[in-house]
């Protein structure tokens, strides 16, 4: 078994992902050229081209909700919000949307996004990218994948 760092075993993730379903794009502010604030995105652009890996304006409601409509076109979107204290401006397309479509429509529209968004990060910086959210993003049902 290899030994990684979480960060490595998120881009391993993303990378088999990637290779097995042509379906899942990964998208977020800097995950495309720069590879992602953190680097957990580092030559996934190179390897799988702009249309699959791609970066966005910093909008993150609006990257949430592209990974919507992505999802109910058949897509598996993977949106990236580089710090979990800019998520913010995302959480309505969040809950009013992203989590609430497949009840919504009995089941039949099931909703296979994943939104990245680190916290903390060990980087010590003002305010925004250091907050610790996660346990806001819990209380919502069911754990999130962060």
């Amino acid at each position: 078994m290899a030994v990684m760092t979480l960060l490595q075993a998120v881009t391993s993730a993303l990378d088999l992902k990637l290779a097995d379903d042509p379906t899942v794009l990964v998208f977020g502010e800097d995950v495309g050229v720069e590879g992602g604030v953190f680097r957990a995105t580092e030559g996934l652009q190179n390897k799988y081209g702009e249309k699959r890996v791609f970066d966005t304006p910093l909008a993150e409601s609006s990257i949430v909700g592209a990974a919507v409509g992505m999802a109910l076109a058949g897509l598996r979107p993977v949106a990236e919000i580089q710090f979990d204290g800019f998520v913010h401006p995302a959480f309505n397309q969040i809950v009013s949307h992203l989590a609430r479509y497949r009840y919504r429509t009995r089941g039949t529209r099931p909703m296979p996004v994943v939104v990245r968004f680190p916290n903390g990060g060990g980087v010590r910086a003002l305010e925004l990218h250091s907050d610790s959210l996660e346990a806001v993003y819990r209380a919502m049902g069911k754990p999130l994948h962060i």
